[in-house]
């Protein structure tokens, strides 16, 4: 728990700071329109321009804001994808790995441990290189020969 704790106070500063600086932004745009209209010598009821300027930038910010919050969930949202993955496949050639532990030294052992070989280069081959190409994470890779090319899911 103590290591989430930074990590949301830093969070909840950096909103703050964003907050800050687009109120800062439109106090300012809001003062140069009040200067321009008034060193222009247009009366404060006609002053909508101002008004209008001022919530163009508010919402152009609150754009900005909303689509980098959403650009940054999709690439965590990638990476978690990736982990399950790579985490799943892994876990079965370890396995293979485990099981050739207990067989004696002989072609079944060496044939298990190239299998689990091929299994984790297979993931770094095919899984890596298509991150955020996917929806849902990837438990079962399409069977194959072994030391066949890996296919290329992009053409």
């Amino acid at each position: 728990m103590t290591d989430i704790q930074p990590t949301l106070t830093r969070l909840k500063l950096e909103r703050l700071g964003a907050a800050l600086l687009v109120g800062l932004l439109l106090f300012i745009v809001s003062d140069f329109m009040d200067w321009l209209l008034y060193w222009m010598k247009i009366s404060n009821v006609e002053t909508i321009v101002n008004n209008v300027v001022i919530a163009v930038c508010g919402a152009v910010a609150a754009y900005i804001w909303v689509r980098y919050e959403a650009e940054r969930q999709a690439r965590a949202r990638d990476k978690m994808i990736l982990i399950i993955e790579l985490n799943h496949h892994i876990r079965n050639a370890l396995t293979l790995l485990s099981q050739s532990a207990t067989l004696r030294d002989g072609p079944e052992k060496l044939r298990m441990i190239d299998e689990a070989m091929e299994r984790v280069k297979r993931v770094l081959t095919e899984l890596v290189p298509t991150v955020g190409e996917v929806d849902a994470p990837r438990l079962y890779l399409d069977d194959r020969t072994p030391n066949a090319p890996p296919i290329d899911s992009r053409s």
